[in-house]
């Protein structure tokens, strides 16, 4: 009985996390007003600096959800369409190489 009561609790808890929005969306603020803008520096990305697995970090899910940029015609949905096509091979294109040598 307390063991159904127990899996009765856990399957509860499970459904009331469903539908909660998902995973927060990054938040680097608008990257244009870097130094670099959009291109990585090793600075501003010390940890990550000189690794080409960008998705080992930066969760899909969690990145370009939310237009920061002030620019009101760039849809955010076309960039994570383009993301996920084709993977992280598509960073390099607006981040630059993150110290990545080809």
């Amino acid at each position: 009985m307390m063991q159904r009561l127990m899996c009765s609790a856990a399957l509860l808890m499970a459904v009331a996390g469903c539908g909660s929005g998902g995973p927060p969306c990054e938040d680097y603020g608008n990257l244009f007003n870097s130094p670099d803008g959009l291109i990585l520096t090793e600075g501003e990305h010390p940890t990550g600096w000189g690794r080409p697995d960008c998705l080992a970090c930066h969760h899909v899910g969690n990145i370009h959800c939310v237009n920061r940029t002030g620019i009101p015609t760039l849809d955010m949905a076309e960039v994570r369409e383009v993301v996920d096509r084709q993977g992280e091979e598509s960073c390099i294109v607006c981040h630059g190489a993150n110290g990545v040598q080809s």
